[in-house]
């Protein structure tokens, strides 16, 4: 199984730190793409198309000083997976919450 940091180390994932909660990263997540597979860890929510294909971990960021801050590893090769292109609709919503590291 996949891991965050895991992720946030792969080549075929990006990441965004982002300045709200991971349960409202969730609510984004789900308002912005349908179809989705989720499934809790240690971690994060992990989010996967319904053939099983990982699009998304959602966890707490290790950059978390003012109180919860989520962090999302998201998909971003090969371009013509479906599990890309619905990674790439999760990052385009929660854009506007993006913050430097």
């Amino acid at each position: 199984m996949i891991q965050l940091e895991e992720a946030l180390a792969r080549p075929e994932f990006e990441s965004i730190d982002l300045d709200i909660a991971v349960a409202d990263a969730h609510d984004h997540i789900t308002d912005a793409v349908h179809g989705l597979t989720t499934s809790d860890s240690e971690e994060g929510t992990k989010y996967r198309t319904t053939n099983g294909m990982l699009v998304a971990i959602v966890g707490t960021s290790s950059a978390n000083r003012d109180g919860e801050r989520a962090t999302i590893a998201y998909r971003t090769a090969p371009p013509s997976e479906p599990a890309t292109r619905k990674a790439a609709k999760i990052a385009d919503a929660l854009k506007s919450y993006a913050v430097d590291r």
